[in-house]
């Protein structure tokens, strides 16, 4: 099975007229991990033709807003599109207080765990895994692995 890698966003700070904020989902089998979700993500997701009630988890590098001010949105269309599942969410420090914040701003009910972490392997499958590694910034930042394991 292929991973599959959609570039949501690749710019910066400020898009531009054809590069959305930090925003890339990576599929794999049934698994569907956001990195980062920058301002007007939801509508990336629209364009791509992909529902973003797929997504089972997102991982979060940073909380600078280029990376992080498409949550209110996405987690507003997964709320009016009736998103059922467990949203697992990965960050550095300080992921559980603006997770927190950011529902009490939009008022929505999903089922989301929050996950602060830091330099370990986080998240594991019989087929892959997921790790993290601090990186050097500003701000708490975490870089991400995403590891097949071996196989006969």
């Amino acid at each position: 099975m292929n991973i599959r890698i959609t570039f949501l966003g690749t710019g910066q700070a400020v898009p531009t007229a054809k590069r959305n904020h930090t925003a890339v989902l990576m599929q794999y089998k049934n698994e569907n991990i956001l990195i980062d979700c920058g301002e007007g993500t939801q509508r990336q997701f629209r364009k791509a033709k992909i529902s973003p009630n797929k997504i089972d988890t997102i991982l979060i590098t940073h909380w600078h807003g280029d990376h992080i001010l498409g949550l209110p949105g996405l987690f507003q269309t997964l709320h009016m599109n009736d998103y059922k599942k467990t949203l697992n969410i990965y960050g550095p420090k300080g992921t559980k207080k603006y997770i927190n914040s950011l529902k009490q701003l939009v008022s929505i009910k999903l089922n989301l765990k929050i996950h602060e972490i830091s330099s370990q392997v986080f998240l594991e499958t019989p087929e892959f895994y997921l790790s993290s590694e601090p990186m050097s910034h500003n701000t708490p930042t975490l870089a991400y692995s995403f590891t097949i394991k071996d196989k006969l």
